[in-house]
């Protein structure tokens, strides 16, 4: 990465974007600050200027990727131009896993357990954000009749499981590879979320 890249005080979202691309390129195992300081240039203490530790950044790093995908999975709702709740949803569905699979690392990364175990109060509340947003249109077609009999926490469960695992087998699972359907990838997405939220007729 060329040092232009944080010259006018960018230093720390060079540093993510780095930790970002070591994650998707090696594992989060291969993190570390001073092997971030090397390959963007800078002295080997300069990115503790913005996180103390390797902890720090990943908890930075699963705060971005948590808000990049509520951001994803609202703009795809409000793209699908419709305000019926199975439709919104759909393309929440489609929004979220076409955002995992485009930012592999970050989502690694929102998922990692070394980063849930020791969350951070401002990471939690990036989660908790994005449940509330997502658990808010799961409500609203239960409203309209899907699954309305099943608990909420039951039904939020399995609709958030689907875009998730599907995500996670694809990016990461030997079974992914052997299961991957010979398809482009937005007609993937589209088959998959269609199984969960169906699209109604009208």
């Amino acid at each position: 990465m060329p040092a232009t890249a944080y010259h006018h005080g960018n230093l720390s979202e060079a540093i993510l974007i780095e930790a970002a691309e070591i994650i998707d390129k090696e594992g989060i195992e291969a993190l570390s600050l001073r092997g971030i300081a090397r390959a963007i240039g800078v002295s080997h203490s300069a990115p503790n200027r913005h996180f103390a530790n390797k902890k720090a950044l990943l908890e930075a790093l699963a705060s971005k990727g948590w808000h990049e995908a509520r951001d994803a999975t609202l703009a795809a709702a409000e793209q699908c131009g419709s305000d019926n709740p199975h439709r919104r949803l759909n393309a929440m569905g489609r929004g979220f896993l076409r955002w995992a699979l485009n930012n592999r690392a970050l989502f690694r990364a929102i998922y990692h357990p070394d980063v849930s175990r020791q969350a951070s109060d401002s990471l939690r509340n990036a989660v908790e954000t994005f449940a509330e947003t997502v658990q808010s249109a799961i409500q609203a077609t239960q409203r309209d009749g899907r699954h309305s009999q099943v608990p909420l926490p039951v039904l939020a469960l399995f609709t958030n499981a689907v875009p998730t695992g599907a995500a996670m087998l694809l990016l990461d699972s030997v079974l992914g590879e052997a299961m991957s359907p010979d398809l482009e990838q937005e007609e993937l997405i589209a088959q998959l979320i269609d199984l969960v939220v169906p699209l109604p007729n009208q």
